[in-house]
């Protein structure tokens, strides 16, 4: 079975940890916090087998870049397939019900 490099940007890894600190110091739920960057992280690892069970965004042009939306509970990783290199880069990781449209 083909295996995917991850490779998280370091704008993806500056989301993670705003969600982290958000989470903490304005919901002041500071395990809610650790558990939540821990799933997205961990549904992150997912994508090292078959990254291409997860179908392209319906926005047409971010769909022509090849990103990806991996959902974890109120969170969107946006991420792309380089099939050449077997690597899959996470782009951002958003709250999803923010305009992401606009961010990517």
């Amino acid at each position: 079975m083909r295996v995917y490099k991850i490779n998280i940007s370091d704008v993806a890894k500056q989301d993670i940890k705003d969600i982290g600190k958000y989470i903490t110091d304005e919901l002041i739920e500071p395990l809610v916090a650790i558990n939540i960057t821990n799933e997205i992280l961990d549904s992150i690892e997912t994508l090292e087998q078959m990254p291409d069970r997860i179908a392209l965004v319906k926005d047409k042009r971010l769909a022509a870049q090849g990103i990806r939306p991996l959902y974890i509970k109120n969170y969107t990783v946006f991420f792309r397939i380089v099939d050449s290199l077997d690597v899959v880069d996470v782009v951002r990781v958003l709250y999803s019900h923010r305009d992401w449209a606009s961010v990517l």
